[in-house]
C-alpha cells in the first residue's frame, strides 16, 4: 500500500513519526510532503529525512492568502497523487482533502480542534474518514473516534522514556529551572494574543529559577539571551527537557498538553478555550490564565510548593487512554487491499 503522510506543522512531525516508521516497517511505501513553515523542514528531515519528504506549497499569512494558498497547494496535489499511485492519504486537518477527494483517495483526516472552526468542517466535509478523541461532542458518519490525546502518539510509555541526562547540555538541574514556549503571532490561532512575555521571564526569573526558552519567532533571541537558554531547533530531547523542568509557562496549546501528560504541572496563557485541554484542567495539571496577576500566584503556586500529579497521569495512560499511533495504523490498514 502507497501511504500518503502529509506535514503542514512541526507538530505534526511528533504525531506521524512512530506511525511512519511502523508502517515503513511493515513494508508498505510511506511518502512525505510538507508545506515549507518556519523550521518544519529542519525538524521533518530531523526524524525523517531517510523517506525524502516533499515540499509542496507555502505557509501564507491571512486568511485569504492561506485560502488561496491551499487550494494552489490541493492543485499540486492533485497531479503528485497521482504520480506516486497514492493508495491513502493522512494528515492533520484538510491539508489536501480536495485533491484525495478528486483522485478518490481516502482521506484520513485526524483532528483534536473543533473549535477552529474554518479547518474542522473544511476536513469534515471532505474525509472519508475524520478522527478525533472522544471527548469532542460532534457525531456523523465519517467520524471515529478514540480515548485520550493526540500527544500520546509520540509520549505513550511505549515510544518515550525520559532521561534527565539530557539536561546535562544546557548544565540544567532538575526542577531548578522552567521551560517558557512562546509562539509567534502569525497563526490565525493566535491572531488576537498579545505577549506577556517580559513580564512572565522577569518574574521566573525573581523567584529564583534559571529559564529554558523555546521562540517560534527566532527573531526574537538577541532580546532575550542574557536572560535565557534559548533552545535551537531541532531539539534533540526536547520532552526530557519539559519532563524535568518545575513547571511550563507556554502561549502555544500543544506544548501546554504534552507538559501535562508529562507530569510537569503547565500554565496556559495562550487564550484559546479548548475542549481538549478540559480533563488536565480537571485534574490540576494544567491552568488556563489570562489575566497578569492571575499568572504571577500561580507561578508563586509552583515555586513554593511540589505539586505532583505524576501517578494520575500515569494511572490514566496505563488505564484509560489509547496508544494514538496505534490508533493511526489501524485506520490506514482498514484500507489495504
Amino acid at each position: 500500500m502507497n501511504v500518503l503522510v502529509d506535514f503542514n506543522h512541526p507538530a505534526d512531525v511528533n504525531f506521524f513519526k512512530n506511525a511512519v516508521k511502523q508502517l515503513a516497517a511493515e513494508n508498505h511505501k510511506v511518502v512525505l510532503t510538507y508545506r515549507h513553515r518556519g523550521k518544519l523542514a529542519t525538524i521533518l528531515n530531523f526524524e525523517l529525512g531517510q523517506f525524502n519528504p516533499v515540499c509542496i506549497g507555502t505557509h501564507q499569512k491571512g486568511f485569504f492568502r492561506k485560502v488561496a494558498g491551499q487550494l494552489l497547494r490541493d492543485l499540486e496535489f492533485i497531479q503528485f497523487q497521482k504520480k506516486k499511485k497514492i493508495d491513502v492519504s493522512i494528515c492533520l486537518g484538510p491539508t489536501n482533502a480536495i485533491a484525495s477527494t478528486v483522485n478518490r483517495i481516502p482521506y484520513l483526516a485526524f483532528e483534536d480542534d473543533p473549535e477552529y472552526k474554518i479547518t474542522f468542517y473544511h476536513a469534515n466535509l471532505f474525509a472519508t474518514r475524520h478522527i478525533m478523541p472522544d471527548f469532542i461532542k460532534v457525531s456523523k458518519k465519517n467520524i471515529f473516534k478514540y480515548r485520550g490525546f493526540k500527544e500520546l502518539a509520540y509520549l505513550h510509555p511505549r515510544y518515550f522514556q525520559p532521561d534527565v541526562k539530557a539536561l546535562d547540555k544546557y548544565s540544567l538541574t532538575p526542577a531548578e529551572y522552567v521551560f517558557i514556549r512562546e509562539i509567534h503571532n502569525v497563526s490565525l490561532n493566535y491572531k488576537s494574543g498579545s505577549s506577556i512575555l517580559d513580564e512572565v521571564i522577569k518574574k521566573v526569573s525573581d523567584c529564583g529559577f534559571k529559564i529554558l526558552l523555546s521562540l517560534e519567532n527566532k527573531e526574537q533571541k538577541e532580546k532575550y539571551k542574557n536572560n535565557c537558554t534559548i533552545l535551537e531547533e531541532p531539539v534533540t530531547d526536547i520532552y526530557s527537557l519539559i519532563k524535568y523542568a518545575k513547571f511550563t509557562v507556554t502561549s502555544g496549546d500543544t506544548v501546554a498538553r504534552e507538559s501535562s501528560l508529562l507530569g510537569t504541572p503547565a500554565i496556559y496563557t495562550g487564550g484559546r478555550a479548548m475542549a481538549v485541554n478540559d480533563e488536565f484542567i480537571d485534574i490540576g495539571i494544567l491552568s488556563k490564565l489570562e489575566n497578569l496577576s492571575d499568572i504571577f500566584n500561580r507561578i508563586d503556586m509552583l515555586a513554593k510548593n511540589n505539586l505532583d500529579l505524576n501517578k494520575v497521569i500515569e494511572h490514566k495512560i496505563e488505564t484509560e487512554w489509547d496508544d494514538v499511533t496505534q490508533v493511526i495504523i489501524n485506520h490506514v490498514k482498514a484500507f489495504d487491499k
